[in-house]
């Protein structure tokens, strides 16, 4: 991982008064998950594809082979800067198709803080399809929010963004309300680079706001995501990020498996897992 990777990362396990997660990890296939465990949880973004609708090689035959064996699946993904419905039909053109049942997203934990809180405007930065979590919340987007409320669900493109943000997030009483806390992301045929944690973590240096996350690596989505299953069950969580996927996943009681070699780097695993204190339950075989 980076350096300032590391810093965030360890921010989030400090706020979510993460402990220590040891294993003796093994190495596993996928056909030994299925026949071990009754339910799959599944990252979306790093785990099935990349960019682009990009597929990684061994993705289509890891949905169809869970898929048909009948147990439950669900995409717990931080990616609250596209709606369910148009991610519905990006899956479907995949051909990796989730009901919107299955899809667990990070962006609609917003519209219950937003009504707890009572926040009527904020300034958001983020992709458009991203303000449809927004307006769940019944929240207006503003350029000078009364509550001195900033969004982040996606890092902001242009650079009069973070200057904005600053301002409004250094007056009394502001709030920064992270809802993809994901610090780094996987690229095709390029370094992975820092995203919507990465952009968010530096206006929380900056500023000092009163800072709120949704999304893993936080219980909030995970307690979710077991819930809608139709019982309890025996459940796996399969990603591609070691902190946000797997910590996450087992900080909140679920057993991990982890795809080595696209957002977290072969060649710093065990550096990564001393720093964070994780070892995953299982590192998944090549697919």
């Amino acid at each position: 991982m980076e350096t300032f990777e590391r810093e965030i990362y360890a921010h989030y396990f400090e706020v979510g008064n993460f402990k220590p997660m040891p294993n003796e990890t093994k190495s596993v296939s996928l056909d030994f998950l299925i026949e071990n465990y009754e339910a799959f949880f599944f990252d979306a973004f790093g785990t099935f594809y990349c960019q682009n609708e990009f597929l990684y090689p061994g993705a289509l035959e890891m949905y169809n082979k869970v898929r048909s064996s009948g147990k439950p699946m669900r995409l717990v993904t931080n990616a609250a800067s596209t709606s369910i419905p148009l991610m519905i039909e990006s899956l479907t053109r995949m051909q990796i198709p989730f009901e919107e049942s299955e899809i667990l997203s990070s962006g609609d934990l917003f519209a219950s803080f937003a009504k707890e809180k009572g926040i009527q405007e904020a300034f958001y930065i983020g992709r458009p399809n991203g303000v449809h979590f927004v307006e769940k919340g019944g929240v207006r987007i503003s350029e000078n929010p009364s509550e001195n409320t900033v969004i982040v669900s996606a890092t902001g493109k242009e650079e009069h963004l973070f200057e904005d943000a600053l301002k409004i997030l250094r007056r009394p009483g502001a709030k920064l309300v992270v809802l993809n806390p994901d610090a780094w992301a996987p690229r095709i045929g390029k370094p992975r680079e820092g995203v919507s944690g990465f952009y968010a973590h530096r206006l929380y240096k900056e500023a000092n706001p009163e800072t709120f996350y949704f999304g893993k690596p936080f219980r909030s989505l995970f307690d979710k995501a077991i819930a809608s299953l139709p019982k309890k069950m025996k459940t796996v969580m399969i990603g591609d990020t070691l902190a946000t996927d797997i910590g996450g996943a087992m900080n909140a009681g679920i057993d991990a498996a982890l795809i080595i070699g696209r957002n977290q780097p072969a060649s710093e695993l065990s550096d990564d897992e001393k720093f964070l204190k994780i070892r995953p339950t299982y590192y998944l075989d090549k697919l």
